[in-house]
């Protein structure tokens, strides 16, 4: 409110004429000085002056408020602020550590890639010497394969000439003997029977223990027990094989007579068959018997050219 709304309107004053006024009137002059009006218009500016402080005194509590929030979100700034820095510098010193660390081992990997290329250039120099070298041995190793190529070719034929020459010898010594399983052996007599030349007769001879055994015989034979006892007393394999023989051919009913030809033989089976072994031939060292009963021609078998 202006200063101006608390004073009345101004008005024309006569000091002549308040004298005379209070002349006529009493003695004591007076004066009119409007206090009512007055009191009121200072009322009021009391109240706008009391108002005004009161607003005031709000506005700056209001402010202080604010202020000391605003102060104390600052201080929570500035302490937040000086904990990341405080971070930041840790961080900062464990990357430099981390940094220092990385040099050294970009040292120490710059000292080993200089060894291993120092080795690989040694790598390179041995392995062309080890080129040329395996050159050398595949040229050696394709001459060895083609040598060992030609000598198989040549076994090869060997093996078959000697698979039919032993067929061949089998049949005609009448006698085969075949592996039935780890150290035991059939033995195959033929050539026994006059009246059945093919008529097989066996026996298992068992060659794993120090004493050998036969534990099978066909047709048995009565007196096989001395001849494996014979066996393990003469340890002589083949002299067992002319006796087993022997037996067998003692088994046959009405033996031939020596003077026929069956048992006109040079060996066991010789001369019931004559075949042609090419450049090997069967002779004997013996003057032949006129009969063959004991199996005694088969020492005198040797295998010439």
């Amino acid at each position: 409110m202006p200063p101006t709304a608390y004073l009345a309107p101004p008005r024309p004053i006569s000091l002549h004429a308040i004298l005379d006024a209070s002349t006529s009137k009493s003695a004591t002059p007076s004066l009119d000085l409007q206090w009512e009006p007055f009191q009121k218009h200072v009322e009021a500016f009391l109240n706008a002056i009391d108002a005004y402080t009161l607003a005031a005194k709000t506005e700056i509590a209001a402010r202080a408020t604010d202020h000391v929030a605003a102060v104390r979100d600052l201080r929570a700034e500035t302490e937040e602020m000086e904990r990341r820095i405080q971070h930041e510098r840790e961080r900062e010193g464990d990357m430099l550590a981390t940094l220092e660390s990385e040099r050294h081992t970009l040292a120490d990997l710059t000292s080993s890639l200089s060894h291993l290329q120092s080795n690989l250039a040694k790598t390179k120099e041995q392995s062309s010497a080890l080129e040329s070298e395996l050159q050398t041995l595949r040229k050696e190793v394709k001459t060895e394969r083609t040598e060992k190529e030609r000598q198989g070719k040549v076994l090869d034929e060997m093996k078959g000439r000697d698979g039919w020459e032993l067929k061949e010898l089998e049949e005609t010594m009448g006698w085969k003997v075949e592996g039935i399983k780890e150290d035991v052996l059939l033995m195959r007599f033929t050539l026994i029977d006059p009246s059945d030349p093919a008529r097989e007769f066996c026996v298992l001879v068992d060659v794993s223990k120090h004493e050998y055994s036969a534990p099978n015989c066909d047709p048995p034979l009565p007196t096989l027990p001395e001849l494996v006892r014979q066996l393990n007393s003469d340890r002589d394999l083949f002299a067992f094989i002319k006796r087993v023989r022997k037996a067998f051919r003692a088994l046959i009913p009405n033996p031939p007579n020596p003077s026929t030809k069956f048992d006109d033989l040079s060996g066991p089976g010789l001369g019931l068959r004559t075949p042609a072994l090419g450049s090997r031939t069967l002779s004997a060292s013996t003057p032949r018997p006129a009969a063959v009963t004991d199996g005694s021609a088969m020492e005198g078998l040797t295998l010439g050219r």
